[in-house]
């Protein structure tokens, strides 16, 4: 194995362990499940180092342990789109891996690491935002609409933690511009 694999695997088994930890250090948690944390934050940084494939991996790692770790299991379809695609969808944010290289101005960085986050913190919530309409519509309060439901409850702790991982990642930028120099492999 080469020297920059096992370097990017041990990236990805130390980035998933970190998501796995901040997981656990909520600031807010709600009733039904769902918090505000710096979760997002090591998928994210990993997708924009490593690209797609990494992305994807660390967060599909991350939902899977997160089921073991008081995850809540109703059925195979529920887990699915609760874990594995709300998380292995914060990775797609490796989509934008290869233009982040190429700009060197700060500014259109930033924008690209927003633009990034944005589009991993949407596919972790479309995943959410799906498994409360078909699988948890009896928390919807009488005369709303589940899907409305499922919105309100969803993007109340997605968006926050969306908006603190773009902060947090462009401060990074800021101090380390270096960290964002790509190292992904197409894919």
């Amino acid at each position: 194995m080469s020297q920059n694999k096992l370097r990017v695997l041990t990236e990805l088994a130390i980035f998933s362990a970190i998501a796995l930890v901040f997981d656990k250090l909520p600031l807010f948690t709600m009733p039904q499940g769902g918090s505000v944390s710096l979760v997002m934050l090591p998928i994210l940084l990993l997708a924009l180092r490593h690209g797609l494939s990494m992305g994807i991996l660390s967060g599909a790692i991350v939902g899977i342990i997160q089921l073991f770790y008081g995850g809540y299991f109703l059925n195979v379809f529920q887990v699915f789109l609760d874990y594995v695609l709300s998380y292995a969808g914060i990775g797609l944010a490796g989509c934008l891996a290869g233009q982040l290289g190429k700009k060197s101005n700060f500014s259109q960085q930033a924008l690209i690491i927003g633009l990034a986050a944005t589009l991993g913190g949407s596919m972790r919530f479309i995943g959410n935002f799906l498994a409360g309409v078909i699988f948890y519509g009896d928390y919807a309060p009488e005369g709303v609409p589940v899907w409305l439901y499922s919105f309100q409850y969803n993007i109340s702790y997605i968006l926050p933690a969306t908006l603190i991982a773009i902060a947090v990642l462009i401060v990074l930028l800021k101090a380390q511009p270096g960290f964002f120099k790509p190292t992904y492999n197409k894919g």
